[in-house]
């Protein structure tokens, strides 16, 4: 066999084994319709790249839905706190802000990316001269997107579903306020790991179809990933987690998991 036609077989049949195992992880549910986001959606990633990893799909999805002057993304924690800056000599002896300011740089680039308006970002930790993990403030931000707006969908980290305590706690926020009724419409990112453990009726599935949504998440997934000195870009999200992004990498259609419980 031609050593060009045998490496386009590989490619094809690497490709189609992606496909079966998103399939395999996501099930069926792509292929069903979503609930329909409210007139507005709030995002509230815990941490630099959570927004990304977990809901790229479902963000380019909301801004199609509802415009993007209607979409919003709050971030809680200030992400000063990942391994990176402890494990590479370049970040030695840098200070927390200068910490945050780098991560920001990923997070904005990514959002940009994604189509989200520069105007519609909240960083909590820019509100606040408090540091830590800004959760009351997260309670105060959603009850106030309430109150200005009839219709808001959130969404939050999963309540339960999660191996990261920071983000179940991020979850548990906004699970307890829907329980209490003070809102009306909540959903949670939900890692690949986890959809297995949510009934399939509470599961919703986002993917990215077109070039354009396509390049729009890998733009977001590169924000992470490159290196760019003159835009204060050190790759540091994906850095931090590789696994986590190599396989939305891997992922064809860039899939995004919400759960509505």
């Amino acid at each position: 066999m031609d050593k060009k036609i045998f490496k386009v077989c590989i490619v094809i049949i690497i490709t189609l084994i992606i496909g079966l195992g998103a399939k395999f992880i996501y099930g069926e549910n792509e292929e069903q319709e979503n609930k329909a986001f409210k007139q507005h959606v709030v995002f509230y990633p815990q941490h630099q790249d959570d927004e990304t990893l977990w809901g790229a799909s479902a963000i380019t999805k909301a801004i199609k839905e509802c415009g993007a002057d209607n979409v919003y993304v709050v971030l809680i924690s200030d992400g000063s706190g990942v391994n990176v800056f402890n494990q590479l000599p370049q970040f030695k002896g840098i200070s927390r802000n200068e910490k945050k300011i780098l991560r920001n740089n990923e997070f904005k680039a990514a959002l940009n990316s994604l189509g989200v308006k520069s105007s519609n970002i909240r960083i909590l930790a820019d509100e606040t001269k408090h540091q830590g993990n800004h959760f009351d403030l997260m309670e105060k931000t959603i009850l106030d997107f309430e109150k200005e707006f009839d219709s808001v969908t959130h969404v939050a980290q999963h309540h339960k579903y999660d191996n990261h305590p920071m983000h179940r706690e991020n979850g548990k926020v906004l699970k307890r306020l829907s329980d209490e009724g003070k809102v009306k419409d909540a959903r949670y990112f939900v890692k690949p790991a986890y959809v297995k453990d949510i009934p399939e009726d509470k599961i919703e599935v986002y993917t990215s179809n077109t070039e354009e949504d396509k390049s729009k998440v890998k733009g977001a997934l590169d924000a992470y990933k490159i290196k760019n000195e003159k835009k204060q870009l050190y790759g540091i999200g994906y850095i931090s987690t590789r696994k986590y992004f190599n396989h939305l990498y891997n992922d064809p259609q860039y899939t995004s998991v919400l759960s509505i419980y």
